[in-house]
């Protein structure tokens, strides 16, 4: 992370791009900056989710209708979740979840949501570097970032709801604001 509280986009930019080559990474390099940019956005969503008061998980209940182990490092756990207050929102908000879901989760595999029936899948394997991630403990994540969404904390407006492998970068997939910056921080070196 960068050394001031908010650092400027330009500042973290070249904070990440200093870290890219100094540490090795996988992919390419647009590849490897998102991934860096979700880091710190992950690390702000925690900041947030943690900020929040224990009282506000039951302003949302999530329900935990199944739980699936999972098997070593060979199948992931299946967790499917019951959010009543949820049933029938607009597809906005729940792709929004969605996303929010993954990049809080680290490993997430695959989610899968059904809007008329307020309920949404969540495949992902617990590191066995980090802290498990039991069910309850998903479910009040989930509860939390719900309840972020509807007080209109995290924006809906940008997001799309992607598979895993949908998520991959590519210059074509870049919004204007991205590229602009890109090109600011090419120009710059």
């Amino acid at each position: 992370m960068s050394k001031t509280a908010n650092p400027s986009p330009l500042t973290e930019f070249k904070d990440i791009l200093e870290e890219l080559r100094t540490k090795p990474g996988q992919g390419g390099a647009l590849e490897q900056i998102e991934k860096k940019i979700r880091e710190r956005q992950r690390s702000r969503l925690y900041e947030m989710i943690l900020g929040m008061e224990q009282g506000d998980v039951k302003i949302i209940p999530v329900e935990v209708i199944k739980h699936v182990p999972q098997v070593g490092k060979k199948s992931p756990s299946l967790m499917r979740f019951s959010i009543p207050s949820w049933k029938g929102h607009n597809e906005v908000f729940w792709k929004a979840l969605g996303d929010y879901i993954i990049l809080a989760l680290w490993s997430v595999t695959d989610v899968e949501y059904r809007a008329p029936g307020g309920k949404i899948s969540i495949r992902y394997f617990n590191t066995l570097t980090r802290r498990e991630k039991p069910p309850a403990f998903i479910a009040e994540v989930i509860s939390k970032i719900a309840l972020l969404i509807e007080r209109e904390e995290l924006p809906t407006d940008f997001t799309r709801f992607r598979r895993m492998e949908e998520r991959r970068g590519t210059i074509a997939g870049m919004s204007v604001e991205e590229a602009a910056l890109f090109a600011t921080l090419i120009k710059s070196l």
